[in-house]
């Protein structure tokens, strides 16, 4: 944690040492930048990341987003988003002679693999995460549509529960989330295998995000509203007491959270560039 105050101003302005784009983001929108300049137009199979702002860039790049495989015309090319496909996209695609370009993030690539192998050996698999995350539906479709998507303990109580459990994790998912449902699984269960493949990124993050939550008056955290990384951010960080607003732009700050602030602390979610992060500094700066 390192004070970005400038000077003679009494606010002082704090940034967590792990916020912004991850390596899966970055190396996605790499990817799609070197796309569009090779291919003029290229399809998205949904957005590419989770930030509004980020995809409208890419859209006046040529970069336009599609809501399935079945929307791109033959012969075209798409790229698979960091959240990732089930195997009937990569199929669709085959016949209609589609070129994908895979950007999906290779930490979520690890989760697919590992739930269709537990699915393989006969595994009832669970995947920790939000039933609407396309991230946690692709998992599933990776296991034959078999996996059922859980998003804590409190949701096995409604399920039949097998002898032989496996859980993987969508990357975004909390560690402690996934020990209240290893110790819900664990006396009712003969066997259970749990695959910890929550992202190092997102761990890294949630831990810089409250310490700096716990010493500021006020967090500010930056990022998409449909971002599930950058929303559970907010959630740790308000579960410290601290004020905390998740907001997409700088012009969203608001002079009246400053009034009587001393000390503000600035967190952003993977999906979020370089420059937001840099615009809501500026902006506190000026405030203060």
């Amino acid at each position: 944690m390192h004070s970005l105050s400038p000077g003679a101003t009494t606010l002082d302005i704090f940034l967590a040492s792990e916020a912004g784009f991850c390596f899966g983001v970055r190396r996605a929108l790499e990817t799609a930048g070197e796309a569009s300049e090779r291919h003029g137009h290229i399809y998205s199979l949904g957005p590419l990341i989770h930030n509004r702002q980020v995809v409208e860039d890419l859209a006046a790049r040529g970069v336009e987003v599609v809501d399935d495989i079945t929307c791109v015309p033959a012969g075209s090319v798409a790229m698979i988003r960091t959240h990732g496909a089930g195997p009937a996209a990569y199929e669709a695609a085959e016949e209609r002679q589609i070129q994908i370009i895979d950007a999906t993030c290779p930490f979520v690539a690890r989760v697919q693999k590992a739930a269709d192998l537990y699915q393989s050996e006969g595994y009832q698999v669970l995947v920790l995460g939000e039933a609407d995350h396309p991230e946690a539906r692709a998992i599933v479709e990776h296991t034959g549509g078999q996996a059922t998507i859980v998003q804590g303990a409190d949701d096995i109580a409604d399920l039949k529960i097998s002898r032989r459990v496996a859980v993987v994790c969508q990357t975004t998912q909390r560690l402690e989330n996934l020990q209240e449902l290893t110790n819900a699984l664990l006396p009712q269960v003969h066997e259970l295998r749990i695959a910890n493949t929550i992202c190092d990124a997102t761990t890294k993050r949630q831990s810089a995000a409250l310490e700096v939550a716990r010493n500021v008056d006020l967090m500010i955290v930056v990022g998409g509203t449909h971002s599930a990384n950058t929303t559970r951010l907010a959630q740790i960080c308000a579960a410290t007491g601290t004020p905390t607003h998740h907001i997409e732009t700088a012009a969203e700050v608001r002079d009246e959270w400053l009034a009587d602030i001393q000390r503000v602390g600035v967190t952003a979610g993977a999906s979020t560039p370089d420059e937001a992060i840099e615009a809501v500094v500026q902006r506190l700066q000026q405030t203060g």
